[in-house]
Order: C-alpha cells, then structure tokens, then sequence
C-alpha cells in the first residue's frame, strides 16, 4: 500500500510538474506577445504624450495676465479671467445653446448610425454594400470650410433647395436671416459628416455576433425585426453606451467649424447659432487675449471630466459590463 501510495504521489508531482512547465511556457508567450504589442504602441504614446500632456502646462496662463514676453512668469491674477465669460450678458444664452445643440447632435447621429448599420446587415450584394460604406464614409474627411461653400450653393437666395422649395410653395425664404430653421439644418449636416462613421464602428459590431444565434432565432420562427429587437441592439448595447459616454465628455465643447462655417457666421443667427467656441473667438479675436481663452477651454475640460466620470459611474450601477472604465 505503501508503495502504490508512493506511486502516486510520484504521478501526481510529475502531472503539477508538466502543468507549471505548461503554465510557464502560456506566460512567456504572452508576455512576449505582450511586449510586441506595447512597442507598436510606443509612437503613438510619444506622440500623444508631446501634444496632449506637454501643452497642459499652458493650464497656467487661465490664472494669469499672459504676455508672450514673460511666458509663464507673467502676472497671477486668479479667477479674473473666468469672470469674462460667468459675468458676460450673452453667457446663459451661449451655454444653452451649445449643451442643447450637442443633446439634439448625439441623440439624431445614434438613432441614424444605428439605422445605418441594422440596413448595411441587411445588403447582401457585397459590392453595393461596399460602395455604400464608402458613400457614407466620405463626407467625415470634407472639411467644415468646404462643407460650408456646399451648404451655401443649397441655401442661398438662389440656392438649389431655396428655389426649389419657391417653385413648390410660392414661398421665397431667407435661410441665412431665419434662426429658426437652424435648429434643423445643423442637426442634418452634422448627421450627413458624421454618421456614416458612427454606423460603419456599430456595423462592425454586428458582423461580430455569433450567427447561431440568428439562426436558432430562425427555427423558431423569430422575423428580421423580432432577431433585430433581441439580438442586434442587445449586443450593441456596450458600444451604444461607450459611444454615448464619449460624446457627453464634449457636450459643453462645440464644434466650432460646423457653427462658424456652417452659418457663414451670420449675425442674424446668433439666437440660435451662438456658442461658446464661436462667442469666445469673437470676442477675443481682435484683443488676442491668450489667458482667457485658456480659461474657457480649461472650464470646457473640466466640466466635459466631471460629465465623463458620472455618466460611467451612473452606468457602472446599472451595468457593470457596460461601463467604459
């Protein structure tokens, strides 16, 4: 009995002996894949650590009297440069108007994205499905200046949608005199630049579902839009938030190109149109007053932080897997 006790003991240190040997060679190859990896990350990491941490030393010059003769060394002068913008008469307006542009900006881009996408798995022909994608990805690298001259030519006077819209209704309209058709108009062009983006990024996402899954739906007589309901959105729901949470850390920060270039900085479409990226430039265009445009940038940073942070917390307690970190 002894002897088969000592038997297996022997067996047993030789099994743990080939797992550890095992164990040890999976960490090694990871680790070195691991190594492989991270050295392919190191040009991005320098790049991003030269021209998004250095500048951050430019944070000083919201607190002072900036002078480009003394650089940092300049004048301390506190919270003078946030009373610029907190006390000016225009600032209640601009806020609104970029928080509620930017509401009305991320929710129309995710229902159009998701849209996009549910349509693009439904092509089957791989070559429309391809010049689809590209139709929809080519408006993200027009730039906002060029993309203005293309909305003026549809919206001016005698602009193709301006007559048109005439011919059809009698009715001449002066698009870029008329706030009001502006909460519409931005929203339209933002969606034709963006989301074509958006939905390839979600499209991606459902080529990566299981397809025994659509399948077992099939057997059991599930329809398209039934495997859609319970199958598609469900699996996008972590990017859907990811996305989400990513677009509310900017929700404070227009952009500055679709509001300045889209309107043609059009004066009579401040009402609407005003933010303050577009506010702070003109206003601080002429005086070149470098400190309090550091200090509104570094409120918009703040403040899209703040937002980030408790989005995720709230998420995190709904659901934990959800959560972007």
């Amino acid at each position: 009995m002894r002897g088969m006790e000592d038997g297996f003991k022997i067996n047993a240190g030789a099994v743990g002996g080939r797992d550890r040997q095992k164990k040890g060679k999976k960490t090694s190859l990871r680790a070195s894949s691991d190594r492989q990896l991270l050295t392919m990350c190191v040009p991005a990491m320098i790049k991003l650590f030269i021209f998004a941490y250095v500048p951050m030393i430019g944070i000083v010059m919201a607190f002072q009297d900036f002078k480009p003769r003394t650089h940092i060394f300049s004048e301390f002068v506190g919270l003078d440069n946030f009373r610029f913008f907190f006390q000016s008469d225009d600032a209640a307006r601009i806020t609104f108007n970029t928080v509620f542009m930017n509401i009305i900006f991320i929710a129309s881009s995710l229902v159009v994205a998701l849209l996009l996408a549910l349509v693009m798995n439904e092509i089957r022909s791989r070559f429309f499905l391809k010049s689809a994608q590209t139709m929809m990805f080519l408006p993200f690298f027009i730039s906002w200046a060029l993309a203005g001259l293309i909305l003026k030519t549809m919206l001016d006077p005698a602009g193709l949608i301006t007559v048109l819209i005439q011919d059809m209704t009698g009715k001449a309209i002066n698009f870029y005199s008329s706030a009001g058709y502006w909460r519409v108009i931005l929203p339209v062009i933002n969606i034709w630049k963006g989301a074509g983006v958006s939905a390839i990024i979600y499209y991606a996402n459902i080529i990566g579902i299981d397809k025994e899954y659509y399948e077992a739906a099939s057997i059991d007589g599930a329809s398209r839009l039934q495997c859609v309901r319970h199958i598609t959105l469900p699996s996008l729901k972590s990017m859907i938030v990811v996305m989400t949470v990513m677009a509310l850390g900017n929700i404070i920060r227009a952009d500055f190109g679709i509001f300045y270039f889209g309107t043609r900085n059009s004066s009579m479409l401040y009402e609407v149109t005003d933010v303050i990226d577009t506010y702070v430039y003109r206003a601080l265009m002429n005086s070149y007053d470098f400190s309090r445009a550091a200090a509104v940038g570094l409120f918009q940073s703040v403040v899209g932080c703040i937002l980030i942070v408790t989005t995720n917390l709230i998420v995190r307690r709904v659901n934990r897997k959800a959560a972007l970190f």
